[in-house]
């Protein structure tokens, strides 16, 4: 969808369960996304990729998310993480994407 006025490009952002869902700006973190739906997700290292607590499994649209950098897939591999896991600081919305995690 493209927000004409501005000629913004937004994609919409599902929180499951809760059915949540929030239209973000493109280039938006998953985080932001997020926090704009009202619900909460921890974090304690300011979005920098360090503590690992804002980790969400991506259920649709893992394609519409920026590319994995070297940080979050170090962080993500120490925790053991899936390959459809993410991290909501790093991950930006290119797409629909719908995510939830064991914080909710």
């Amino acid at each position: 969808m493209r927000f004409s006025e501005f000629n913004l490009e937004v994609a919409a952002v599902r929180c499951e369960p809760s059915g949540r869902e929030v239209r973000v700006v493109h280039e938006t973190n998953l985080l932001d996304a997020v926090l704009q739906t009202g619900l909460g997700l921890g974090q304690s290292c300011d979005g920098i990729a360090l503590c690992g607590f804002c980790r969400v499994q991506v259920l649709e649209g893992l394609e519409n998310l920026t590319t994995m950098g070297e940080e979050e897939r170090k962080v993500l591999a120490a925790q053991h993480a899936g390959d459809d896991e993410r991290l909501a600081c790093c991950a930006r919305v290119s797409g629909p994407v719908t995510i939830t995690t064991d914080y909710w």
